[in-house]
Formats: structure tokens, C-alpha cells, sequence
């Protein structure tokens, strides 16, 4: 009688096991991430008896083998923090816990936020790893490491700059010019009494645009158009403020104009004048050719010679012209883009579909732009479903900064659960392989989102009810083999 009294004893210990661990999932219901587990049971090899038909075997009870993790995906829940991560499919994320220098826990809890040094850390303050991106490029810099979010982003000097405009074709051609460059005084901007650097009567429309220092100040550079007196032809002068302008003189003009290294707007009547052009358009008012010359100092500047006039090489679509508003010992470069390319040969210029025009409409500026900023500090970030984090600075700049990296294992069911919504790696599981999400059978990155628990209510309960009848049975049969013994005692009597 003892060995059925020792099986069903086996059974009220593994099924109180069973029991812990249904308790378990069910107090973890509302657990982001978290995985439910499973009992598995497995009979106890019995003893060899003899009976009528041979030697058979009475069985000694049943034991809990494994309790398994079901690592299915769980539901994914809507967020309102921009930070809080799901993982539609496989994979985990890679934490490195404070004060480790390895980071080798995972975890499918996204709840993920900032801490003062803009790292991106779990609840329990742990670094979220994953790669460092190039703001301009994209591309990955370094291995996986922390994520950090940068708090500014540093200025961005303009190096292209392009201005279409419509110049209006009703306006008659001049009778009598006077060329933009003849025009322009920026010494007029010096003194007790200073003027604009050009009369306002002395050309037919003008458009400003703002660009940026390496500094990441702004500046205006406006650029002036005028008729001349040849049919289908404008002049045009960029220019910007003569009083900002610190251009560095070339080793040539510093001989020649000793002892500025600088050009200077109480001197240079050319103070401020960063490029001279005309344009040549068609009968049908699209753009033919383009012409270029930089401005001298004195202003003196003659057309029709070659002195002065920019010649683009093959390689080249578009004129530059130079400025200078911090004192920097070099220029600074940027071209100018009218909405047409260099062609190669001679000076004609090819239209874009969007480019400057001579039509019998008011002169307008259709469009401008270039692609300079000031800095900028942190507003907000977005990440996408590859796991790319991009922030937002109030230069209105949107730049990737970091990359979300996850783990996956031969045998996630292998894992082994540390506490806090984290798994550790064992032999059972495999060696850890990383990638980016949506790549190397890792799945996507549910940004707004984070992953409940994957525990089904019912089925808990329902296993409950089973193992509490369970129980129940085998008490049942303690009692019987304590009545079977009961028996035996009173047949001694």
C-alpha cells in the first residue's frame, strides 16, 4: 500500500508545482512582455513484480520534468510615448544592465525612456544597445553600444543655394545702362550717414535668402536682377551686406592691395558684391546661357574682357561664389543654382523642369532655398519600424542619430529568466546573433507601441480548475489507502 500511498503524494507535490506556476503566469497577466510557462509531467519508473503472466511493472508516480517558456508573440498595445518599442516577430532587445561592461541581458519589454545623459535606458535604467548613425549619411559608425539621442545638433554651413525666378518679359530693354556693378557702392554702408548700397530705382526686382555661417548665425544674400539693352537678357549681382562681408583676399590681391587681407567695406567700394552674371533667355522664355564674373574690389569690372569671368570646368553644373562672415582664413563656397545645369561647352545652361524664366508675368520668386542651419536643440524623436531613431531640433533639422539593434537564439524556449522582464543566455539557448530589425529573420520594430503579456486568461483558469480536481482526486486516494490500512489494524485487533 505504501507505494500508491508515495505515487499519489507524488502527485500532490508536482501538481502544487503546477499550480505555483499557473498562479504565476496569472499574477503576470499585465506584465509588458512577459512569456507564460508551462509544467511538463513525466511518469516514475515502478518497480518489477512477479505475476501470473511474467514479470511486470508498478509504477512509483509522476514528477515535473521541465517548465518551458512559451515565447510566442504577445498582443501589441498602442502607446502615447514615443519611446515605448514592440517587436512584431522574432527577436529581443539588448540591454547592458548598470555598472556591467558587457551587455548580455534581452529582454521583450519596450518601455523604454531618456536619462539625463540622453541615453536610451529600460524602466530598470539599463542601456539600450544599438549602433550610432552619420546624421548626414545614415550609415552605422562603430559596433553596438549604447544609444545615445544628442541633446543639439551642431550648425551647418550653406554650400548650395538655389533661387528660381520668373523676371518679367514686358519690361522694356534699357536705353540707356548702367551695369549693376557701376551700381553698387559698399562704402555707402560706412560712415555718419550710411546709405543702401545700391538705389533702389537702379534695377527691376531683387529676392533675399538666408544662409548660414560655420557658425550656424544667418545672413542675407540678395541677389538683384536688371535689364540690359540686348533683347531676352538680365543682369544679375549677388550680394549681401557690406558691413558682414570679411571675405580673405587671395595672395594676389593682397599684392595688389596692400595691406588689406581682408576686403573692407570702408575701402572697397566692391565690399559686399560676392558675384556678377548675366542671363540670356530664349524666345520662349526658358533659360539659353549663363555668364559669371567675380566682382573686384574696386568694383571695376569689364565684361567684355576675360579677366574676371568664371569658367566652369566639365565637372561643374553651376557657378559658386565666395563669402566670408566669420574671419575664417578660408572663404566660404556656395553655388548658386538658377534651375538650370552647365552644359559643358561655352556658357549655355540646360533647364530643369523647374527653372528661372523670362514670361510676360510680374517678376516673382517661384522658389529658394539651400541647405545650411543653425543649431539646434532637442524637440523630439520618431523611430521607424526598422528600429531608426531620428531627432528632431528646433532648426527644424530631422536627423537618424541611433539604430535599435536585437538578438535572436537557435532556442529562445532556452532562455532563462532573470527577474525584472529579462533573459539571460545558456548553452540550451544558443550563442546570441544580432542584427538590425527586419533583417537576418529578426522582426520589425512596432514604434508607439509595447508587447503585453502573452498569457491566455481562460486557459489558465481552465488548467486551474484541472489541477485543483487533480488534487483533489488524490487526497482522495490518500484517504482510501488510510481507510485500506485502517482495515488491516483493526483485523490485528
Amino acid at each position: 500500500m505504501l507505494p500508491g500511498i508515495n505515487s499519489s503524494v507524488s502527485a500532490l507535490i508536482g501538481l502544487n508545482k503546477k499550480a505555483a506556476n499557473t498562479a504565476n503566469n496569472v499574477a503576470n497577466i499585465n506584465t509588458p512582455g512577459f512569456k507564460s510557462s508551462r509544467v511538463s509531467f513525466q511518469d516514475v519508473p515502478g518497480q518489477t513484480v512477479s505475476s501470473a503472466s511474467g514479470s511486470s511493472q508498478v509504477g512509483h508516480g509522476v514528477t515535473a520534468s521541465t517548465i518551458s517558456t512559451n515565447q510566442s508573440q504577445g498582443p501589441l498595445a498602442g502607446s502615447e510615448n514615443p519611446t515605448d518599442l514592440g517587436i512584431s516577430g522574432q527577436g529581443y532587445f539588448i540591454l547592458r544592465q548598470p555598472g556591467s561592461e558587457t551587455a548580455d541581458t534581452y529582454s521583450r519589454d519596450g518601455g523604454f525612456g531618456f536619462d539625463t545623459q540622453g541615453n536610451l535606458v529600460s524602466a530598470s535604467g539599463a542601456m539600450v544597445q544599438g549602433w550610432q548613425l552619420d546624421p548626414a549619411s545614415g550609415d552605422r559608425q562603430g559596433n553596438i553600444g549604447d544609444i545615445t539621442v544628442p541633446k543639439t545638433t551642431a550648425p551647418g554651413p550653406t554650400q548650395e543655394m538655389s533661387q528660381v525666378v520668373n523676371l518679367d518679359a514686358r519690361l522694356a530693354t534699357e536705353e540707356t545702362p548702367e551695369t549693376l556693378f557701376n551700381a553698387w557702392d559698399g562704402r555707402n554702408a560706412t560712415g555718419a550717414n550710411p546709405s543702401p548700397a545700391i538705389d533702389p530705382n537702379r534695377f527691376e526686382y531683387q529676392t533675399s535668402t538666408k544662409i548660414y555661417d560655420s557658425q550656424g548665425n544667418s545672413h542675407d544674400v540678395t541677389i538683384y536682377y536688371d535689364r540690359t539693352e540686348n533683347d531676352n537678357e538680365w543682369e544679375f549681382m549677388v550680394t549681401t551686406d557690406p558691413l558682414e562681408d570679411q571675405r580673405a583676399l587671395s595672395a594676389e590681391q593682397q599684392a595688389a592691395n596692400p595691406p588689406f587681407t581682408t576686403i573692407s567695406a570702408t575701402d572697397h567700394k566692391g565690399a559686399g558684391a560676392l558675384l556678377y552674371g548675366t542671363m540670356q533667355f530664349s524666345t520662349s522664355g526658358d533659360i539659353n546661357s549663363i555668364s559669371a564674373y567675380e566682382v573686384p574690389l574696386d568694383g571695376q569690372l569689364d565684361p567684355s574682357q576675360d579677366t574676371h569671368k568664371i569658367t566652369l570646368g566639365s565637372e561643374q553644373s553651376q557657378y559658386s561664389f565666395a563669402t566670408n562672415f566669420t574671419g575664417a582664413a578660408e572663404n566660404q563656397a556656395i553655388s548658386l543654382n538658377f534651375g538650370a545645369s552647365y552644359s559643358g561647352q561655352n556658357d549655355t545652361f540646360q533647364p530643369s523642369a523647374l527653372s528661372s524664366t523670362q514670361y510676360a508675368n510680374s517678376s516673382t520668386t517661384i522658389q529658394q532655398n539651400q541647405d545650411g542651419h543653425g543649431a539646434g536643440f532637442l524637440q523630439g524623436i520618431a523611430v521607424d519600424t526598422n528600429g531608426v531613431v531620428s531627432a528632431s531640433y528646433s532648426n527644424g533639422r530631422t536627423e537618424p542619430v541611433a539604430q535599435v539593434a536585437l538578438a535572436n537564439f537557435a532556442n529562445p524556449g532556452g532562455l532563462s529568466k532573470a527577474g525584472g522582464n529579462l533573459y539571460t543566455a545558456t548553452s540550451a539557448a544558443g550563442t546570441a546573433t544580432t542584427d538590425a530589425p527586419n533583417s537576418s529573420g529578426l522582426g520589425g520594430i512596432s514604434p508607439t507601441s509595447f508587447e503585453l503579456s502573452n498569457v491566455d486568461l481562460a486557459k489558465e483558469l481552465t488548467d486551474m480548475m484541472v489541477t485543483k480536481h487533480s488534487f483533489k482526486a488524490n487526497i482522495n486516494m490518500i484517504k482510501s489507502y488510510d481507510e485500506m490500512l485502517g482495515s488491516l489494524l483493526d483485523i490485528k485487533t
